[in-house]
């Protein structure tokens, strides 16, 4: 690079293009003019013929103050020829270019002109923001939701102190908020009116051209420049963006590989890492640590709809699994995105140090499938009392479901039965039943809380620890009562449908719902099973089969999933006793009858409700189906089924 640091001129033209949306506008100018900053600004307001005569009038009554600057097209330009014409006003000035519906905090300009010169190639500075693509905060790539000022000039502040002095090299910069070196401005040129002549990719374009000639772009990790997006544009936002996507494919090829490397590489998450931890570290509410796997389903999702429910009393971490012995520690907050990583058991001692530095007050075990052994520890090591939930019969058995390696409900056998077991299964960490039982019995024993989501769970957990204090808590879901969506008409092909929720795996009944779906080929039943929800076992002959699979769902669209397959009853195949289950849940809120077997959670669910038919769970497929068109002909509930059911 030929180009010296030193600026031009010590000052800068902060550029706003006006147009409508006067509120923000006025937020945004109100902003720039009483930020308490010591470089020396013209603040360069460009009315692109705004149809607003009151935001015109009022910008026209700033044009006598020393440090503003008006200018005013006679007819409208577009944004970035308004921007160009800021631009070239004087020609000796780095530029700032930023949105009217943006807002700005403190000393902002000094930081990012500070950045702007730390390095001699430096061309671009884009600070952090809300609504900023590959400049968000605190979620990446996504527009985060807008906070009030104060809290916006609150993580301003945090940036400026955590992030003192830190930046990171970038592909582009980000329109909202650009601050231009008038040297890099000089060697690239100005903004290509004639191909994004109203907006959107202007800068992406420019940032390519300086990229050529040598120049860098950097984020800005120590300012924070609040973006409520789309008041530029408007209701054309999406159309603009589109053809600005064509038009870099058209003119920069590799544009777009550019900006997916830094994406995937994510090289300036430590910028949102020190927010994220000194945010946590600075929350008033208490600090509590989940341990959960990483399976997902209902585990994870009573975990999630857990710390929503905490939100206003406590932060919660969630501490699970990754690959190849890493852990990952999450803040299981809406909106947040910190993950940390740890290799164990090699930077145990950082993980211990991380979360006593957060200030952990207690450990909440939900499962510790998959980890390694010295997360027990960390209750001890931190120092704060433990709970502990019981998703499962992990407690018990390292067969979490208590099947054997068919699928099917193992009947609990002794200690010699479980050896057999786990010869063919072995155990995590290489013990043996005796070792297992024996390692729970302290956790359970020892634990502040110890919860069952049901009686049936905490009846069969006390048969191996009965000098554990089991209390029974049903998962609360606090999801809308989900109605379902009557169709037009019933079906006219004689058809019933059975439905059947989430992933069906062997211990979920996939055998038996096979089983199912051939006796009614062979007897030729009007029964059609549909399974809302996916499997990865392999079904034989399942094109001849009346068995269908639609795929994952939201909880949100089950009715409307529901109304579309014109479903008349629920099956729970399950073989294993099951402990909850949300999916009964969201089949009893509809009304629609349903067979279960009769172990496990489901009879205590279920007591008391019509339309609920439960099985010996050993019945023969002849008899489930047998039963199921008798339910379907029941049709719906006329009463709301089931808060009891919910587990509230």
């Amino acid at each position: 690079m030929s180009a010296s640091p030193a600026p031009y001129s010590p000052k800068v033209d902060v550029i706003v293009p006006v147009y409508r949306d006067p509120d923000a506008t006025r937020a945004c100018i109100e902003s720039v003019l009483d930020a308490p900053v010591t470089t020396p600004f013209r603040l360069v307001i460009v009315d692109d013929a705004s149809p607003d005569p009151e935001l015109s009038a009022w910008v026209d009554g700033l044009a006598g103050r020393e440090e503003v600057v008006v200018l005013r097209n006679e007819r409208n330009q577009g944004f970035v020829r308004s921007v160009n014409r800021g631009m070239a006003l004087h020609t000796d000035h780095d530029v700032v270019l930023l949105n009217s519906d943006t807002r700005v905090f403190g000393d902002w300009l000094d930081r990012l002109r500070q950045c702007a010169y730390r390095e001699r190639d430096t061309g671009t500075v884009t600070p952090l923001t809300n609504n900023g693509t590959l400049a968000g905060y605190p979620r990446f790539m996504a527009d985060n939701p807008v906070t009030d000022a104060g809290q916006a000039a609150a993580l301003d502040a945090l940036a400026a102190r955590v992030n003192a002095g830190l930046d990171e090299v970038v592909p582009t910069a980000v329109g909202f908020c650009m601050y231009i070196r008038r040297d890099c401005l000089e060697q690239s040129g100005f903004f290509d009116a004639r191909v994004f002549g109203r907006g959107y990719g202007e800068e992406n374009e420019f940032c390519m051209r300086a990229s050529e000639q040598g120049w860098t772009h950097r984020l800005c990790g120590d300012v924070y420049v609040q973006h409520l997006g789309g008041a530029s544009f408007g209701e054309d936002t999406e159309a603009l963006k589109a053809a600005a996507g064509e038009a870099m494919d058209r003119l920069w090829p590799d544009y777009g590989a550019r900006v997916a490397a830094f994406v995937r590489d994510d090289p300036a998450r430590h910028l949102r890492r020190r927010l994220d931890l000194a945010r946590l570290a600075g929350s008033p509410r208490a600090r509590v640590l989940f341990v959960t796997h990483r399976q997902g389903g209902g585990v994870e999702r009573h975990c999630r709809d857990l710390a929503d429910s905490l939100r206003d009393d406590l932060e919660v971490l969630a501490l699970k699994p990754d690959d190849d012995g890493w852990l990952r520690l999450e803040w299981l907050r809406g909106g947040e995105e910190m993950a940390l990583y740890f290799h164990l058991p090699g930077e145990y001692d950082a993980l211990r140090d991380t979360l006593l530095r957060l200030g952990v007050s207690r450990v909440h075990v939900h499962h510790v499938m998959e980890h390694p052994l010295q997360v027990l520890r960390l209750p001890g090591d931190l120092g704060v009392p433990m709970d502990f939930t019981l998703h499962d019969y992990y407690s018990i058995c390292p067969q979490y479901n208590l099947t054997d390696e068919h699928g099917e409900y193992c009947g609990e056998p002794d200690s010699e039965g479980c050896a057999r077991c786990l010869a063919v299964r072995a155990a995590p960490w290489g013990f043996d039943i005796h070792a297992w039982r024996s390692l729970y019995r302290g956790l359970l024993t020892n634990a502040g809380r110890v919860i069952a989501p049901s009686e049936d769970v905490r009846q069969r957990v006390l048969r191996y620890v009965p000098e554990a204090s089991i209390r029974v808590l049903p998962h609360v879901d606090d999801s809308p009562v989900r109605p379902v969506v009557r169709h037009e008409g019933e079906a006219d092909d004689g058809v019933i449908r059975v439905l059947v929720l989430g992933v069906i795996n062997p211990a979920k009944g996939v055998r038996l719902l096979e089983r199912c779906a051939w006796d009614a080929r062979r007897r030729n039943l009007p029964l059609r099973f549909i399974v809302i929800g996916s499997t990865e076992t392999e079904i034989r002959g399942l094109d001849q089969l009346p068995l269908e699979f639609t795929g994952s769902y939201r909880p949100e669209d089950l009715p409307a999933r529901i109304a579309k397959t014109r479903g008349q009853v629920f099956f729970f195949p399950s073989r294993a006793p099951e402990t909850f289950s949300y999916t009964l849940s969201e089949a009893l809120d509809t009304g629609l009858p349903l067979a279960a077997p009769d172990r496990g959670a489901f009879p205590e669910r279920t007591r008391g409700l019509d339309r609920v038919c439960l099985m010996d769970p050993d019945a023969e497929p002849g008899e489930w189906n047998d039963r199921l068109i008798q339910l379907a002909r029941m049709g719906v509930s006329t009463r709301p089924a089931l808060t009891e059911g919910r587990g509230r």
